[in-house]
């Protein structure tokens, strides 16, 4: 599940300080927010402990994610009149991978939120933008292979929010429910995440998965169950640990039936960019 308001800033600000907009203090869209100060972002921490950071978006009011110095790379493209807007994306963090290697990637794919807008979600051209997207993903998987990273590289997909009709506003199921994806070397696969899985618990997860300590700041849990037992994710016998954040934007989330207050299960080791060679 995302965060209320389920707005791409805040619910990305949630996604990298682990905690809700009131606690982050990012309540809209805005292009200059004051985040609270005692927060602290994935970004942040992960250059705290030496490692180098790298960031490519197409959106950016992104920028703010990370404040001075905790980014080593950082690539934005404006892909509002870019077909292939989520390829370019993809390649620049293709291009990243393979010249600097980054312990933390984030990586954000818009071209599924752009549809949903314009055509609205579930319609055709969102459907092709998901196809669009899922190519991306397996552009970003290669590359990774590509990089001789493959075997220390885990990668967690998920979205910012989902959508109805042509926004995601309201604070409805198809807005708030989102996948939440994770794959690579540390991950079990095929498991299905029975637990409550929130947009909180991504940071958290990884730099458990990064062998970090999570900022006290933050409210969000590791999701531990998913780890297959390689020495808790970030094997001291591997020579760096690697972890990637994808935000495929605007993607909804199945919709089970949920009872008072239950939040719907996630899934690790799922197959990823399987549109590739379509």
């Amino acid at each position: 599940m995302t965060v209320t308001p389920s707005l791409t800033l805040p619910a990305h600000y949630s996604l990298f300080t682990s905690q809700k907009p009131i606690g982050h203090n990012v309540l809209t869209n805005t292009g200059r927010p004051n985040p609270s100060p005692s927060t602290a972002s994935l970004f942040e921490v992960a250059k705290y402990n030496g490692m180098f950071t790298a960031a490519v978006y197409s959106w950016e009011h992104l920028r703010n994610l990370a404040p001075p110095e905790a980014l080593d790379f950082v690539y934005y493209l404006n892909t509002l009149q870019r077909p292939q807007g989520d390829r370019n994306i993809a390649q620049a963090a293709a291009d990243c991978l393979a010249r600097f290697k980054p312990a933390l990637l984030f990586v954000y794919l818009e071209g599924v939120d752009q549809a949903g807008h314009a055509s609205g979600w579930m319609s055709p051209a969102y459907f092709d933008a998901l196809a669009e997207a899922d190519r991306a993903v397996g552009t970003l998987k290669t590359a990774i292979a590509d990089a001789g990273i493959a075997g220390a590289t885990d990668i967690i997909l998920h979205s910012d929010h989902g959508g109805s009709g042509t926004h995601h506003q309201e604070a409805t199921p198809e807005n708030l429910t989102i996948p939440w994806i994770a794959w690579g070397p540390d991950i079990r696969r095929g498991l299905r995440i029975e637990a409550p899985v929130s947009i909180l618990d991504t940071a958290p997860t990884i730099a458990h998965l990064l062998g970090i300590r999570p900022h006290y700041s933050w409210v969000g849990r590791p999701l531990s169950e998913i780890v297959n037992g390689r020495r808790g994710g970030a094997a001291a016998d591997r020579p760096q640990a690697a972890g990637a954040v994808l935000t495929l934007a605007g993607a909804q989330g199945p919709r089970p039936k949920l009872g008072p207050g239950e939040s719907a299960p996630g899934f690790s080791g799922r197959q990823m960019g399987d549109s590739e060679s379509a």
